[in-house]
């Protein structure tokens, strides 16, 4: 039995929502980073720990390409993140 959450979405929900959007990241050649600012920024009310955590346990593993369920970026820099462009296909 499946149980609607009542309105309540996850964070990874609202992140992937605003990214699609276009709410959130910077869009450059088709590509979209975030960085942990920005996302600090669109997210106040979350937890600062958990902010600051949420990006890199996103983060597919350095060599791998495939994205997962909940591995949908790519690390290029300190703070800086790039969005799988399969999460634009997801939808």
């Amino acid at each position: 039995m499946i149980i609607a959450k009542a309105g309540r979405r996850t964070l990874r929900e609202r992140f992937l929502e605003a990214v699609r959007a276009g709410k959130l990241g910077t869009r450059n050649n088709g590509d979209v980073t975030v960085t942990q600012k920005e996302f600090r920024t669109f997210f106040p009310t979350t937890d600062r720990n958990y902010a600051s955590s949420f990006l890199p346990a996103a983060t597919i593993e350095p060599g791998c390409l495939d994205m997962r369920h909940t591995k949908y970026l790519f690390r290029i820099g300190y703070g800086v993140y790039l969005v799988h462009p399969d999460v634009f296909e997801e939808e």
